[in-house]
């Protein structure tokens, strides 16, 4: 009798330890979605910052920046919005990050902006940003490769009956 309430404690020991480390995880993984929209949201802050450093020494200077004010606009409409993936979210910065990469290479064709100290400035800032947020979606990668194999194994066993958590989507 004692041996079977020994063995069916260390049961209920387990599935408790195993339920606290997938919130634990399930809580680093919102953690890092946040830390992940305030860096993207620092990183294209400096938008308006090149465009204003830029705006004498470029031809077809609002054409070029067309299509990045655009996609502005859908991330600040995103960032309103509750409802919105954090997939979505990184989609559209996705977009926004290769127009950047547009504009500092048309930039880096012309000579006068390579002599321009706040240009330099900004460009080191924004690929020191986006370094950061590669660092931190690398991260977010592999704490969310943890969590879907181990909801994996939750659903394959009896577990999954009590404790009522979803795979996270991989980005």
């Amino acid at each position: 009798m004692s041996t079977s309430i020994i063995i069916i404690s260390i049961i209920i020991l387990f599935l408790t330890l195993f339920y606290i480390f997938l919130l634990a995880l399930k809580s680093k993984i919102w953690k890092l979605e946040l830390l992940i929209k305030k860096l993207l949201y620092q990183r294209t802050n400096l938008i308006p910052s090149i465009y204003e450093v830029t705006k004498k020494h470029l031809t077809k200077h609002d054409e070029i920046f067309e299509e990045i004010i655009k996609l502005r606009k859908i991330e600040f409409s995103l960032n309103d919005s509750n409802n919105v993936s954090f997939i979505e979210i990184l989609k559209n910065e996705r977009y926004i990050h290769h127009e950047m990469n547009f504009i500092y290479s048309v930039c880096l064709k012309n000579k006068k902006l390579e002599n321009e100290w706040r240009f330099q400035y900004i460009k080191e800032l924004t690929i020191d940003r986006s370094y950061k947020i590669w660092e931190k979606v690398e991260k977010y990668r592999k704490i969310v490769d943890t969590f879907n194999n181990l909801i994996t194994i939750k659903n394959y066993t009896i577990i999954w009956l009590f404790f009522p958590i979803n795979k996270k989507v991989e980005i």
